[in-house]
């Protein structure tokens, strides 16, 4: 990493991640494709109410996954098997804590917290019916591949992803367009997908791991560790939480369902449209990490400037085809096309500045700058929040798709002061 030409290196890393976020992005698009044709666009609308949680479920995974696999690697790098397999136990031992924590809270409360991620009466029995399944199956919702990763094992940790979500999108198929299920058969599907995902984790650390587990311990000292260097991913993953329940809310309350199913559509593109930013993201974090310990700063600046140049002119070609073309590519998932395609219009405007604070967010926190990871993480949520509210009663539900890209400018914005500062660009 401290010798190999950036640009290089930068699309190696990336591939094994574009990967699998590009399947993980095919299966997003497929669900929806069989909730809009096989049950309708309230079925939609009522998935997408629960997305907030599946996004931060995700977001404690990736957080206590991330922060462990950063010591794991460099306790196995140190030699060090048995104390490397401690940190691997603890941070299973937080997740599935926290996981059936949330299952009892979740079927608790279901109602009300249905209520605060914006659901309608039209979509409440979908939402219901989705959340239920998910709640029960939600201990098998990690399989530990960063872990995995950090061992060097990148192929099992491709496969980690592309078995279980292969099975997930022809279990879609079968329970939704076959046996006539609906939004149980979509729910049903993630969670078997899930178990499979799981069962292959526990496969790797019983057979194929170099980790030692042998005199292992429970230690509050190890989880505090791991939660401190993933605080960041769960900062960036939570605040998207947040932000979809603040988006669901305003919509409903300027729109009402249509406007809230609207956002379920959109929101699948645009996910599957910033995948390859979240590919070069996470290859320039441990090219950054390393070149910094190394002391090799202009390492450092080549690979944010090529990261930073590659995510842009990516994103100027997406803007075009998506002004150019947003009919087309709603036409995908229904017939009722023109709120839609006017939503995702405006909204396409937003992704030439996504990559900037996702990418100077990332390099903040592979050279422990937590506070500015934070900020920057945080920030389109933060800028959000008060331009939403203010633009929403003025303009409706096109006030909430302007105040969105609004946000995202004022986050690469102060991206942008802070990678100035350090004189990267």
């Amino acid at each position: 990493m401290g010798e190999e030409p950036v640009p290089r290196l930068v699309l190696r890393f990336a591939a094994t991640t574009m990967a699998a976020l590009l399947l993980n992005a095919v299966y997003t698009l497929t669900d929806t494709l069989f909730v809009s044709w096989g049950v309708g666009e309230n079925a939609m609308g009522g998935v997408s109410v629960v997305f907030p949680f599946v996004i931060l479920q995700g977001a404690i995974s990736t957080a206590l996954g991330g922060g462990a696999a950063s010591i794991i690697s460099r306790k196995l790098g140190e030699g060090k098997k048995q104390e490397a397999g401690e940190v691997t136990l603890n941070a299973m031992l937080a997740f599935y804590s926290s996981a059936i924590l949330i299952t009892i809270l979740g079927l608790a409360l279901l109602n009300p917290l249905l209520e605060v991620m914006g659901v309608t009466g039209e979509l409440l029995p979908y939402a219901k019916q989705y959340f239920t399944i998910l709640l029960a199956g939600n201990v098998f919702s990690t399989g530990f591949s960063s872990i995995i990763r950090a061992e060097g094992k990148m192929l099992y940790g491709l496969l980690i992803w592309v078995i279980p979500i292969s099975i997930n999108i022809a279990l879609d198929a079968v329970f939704i367009l076959v046996l006539g299920w609906g939004v149980r058969g979509s729910a049903l599907a993630t969670v078997i997908c899930q178990f499979v995902s799981f069962s292959m984790c526990v496969l790797f650390f019983l057979r194929f791991t170099t980790q030692s587990f042998r005199g292992a311990k429970c230690s509050l000292h190890k989880i505090r560790e791991i939660l401190a260097i993933g605080l960041p991913s769960l900062i960036q993953m939570g605040s998207l939480s947040i932000l979809s329940v603040v988006l669901n809310n305003l919509l409903r309350e300027a729109g009402g369902t249509i406007a809230v199913t609207t956002y379920a559509y959109i929101s699948k593109i645009i996910t599957f449209a910033i995948m390859p930013f979240t590919a070069i993201t996470q290859a320039l974090s441990p090219i950054v990490g390393y070149n910094f310990g190394a002391g090799k700063p202009e390492r450092i600046r080549k690979t944010i400037r090529f990261c930073t140049a590659a995510s842009f002119i990516y994103a100027l070609v997406l803007l075009l085809i998506m002004e150019a073309t947003p009919g087309s590519l709603i036409r995908l998932f229904t017939d009722n096309r023109e709120l839609i395609a006017r939503g995702l219009a405006i909204l396409a405007a937003a992704l030439v500045f996504v990559p900037l604070p996702m990418l100077s967010g990332a390099a903040c926190q592979a050279i422990g700058q937590k506070l500015w990871a934070f900020l920057l993480y945080a920030a389109n949520l933060v800028f959000f929040i008060p331009t939403a509210f203010l633009f929403a009663p003025l303009l409706g539900v096109t006030g909430v798709w302007w105040a969105y890209v609004a946000a995202n400018a004022a986050s690469a914005v102060l991206a942008l002061v802070k990678i100035r500062r350090d004189k990267v660009l």
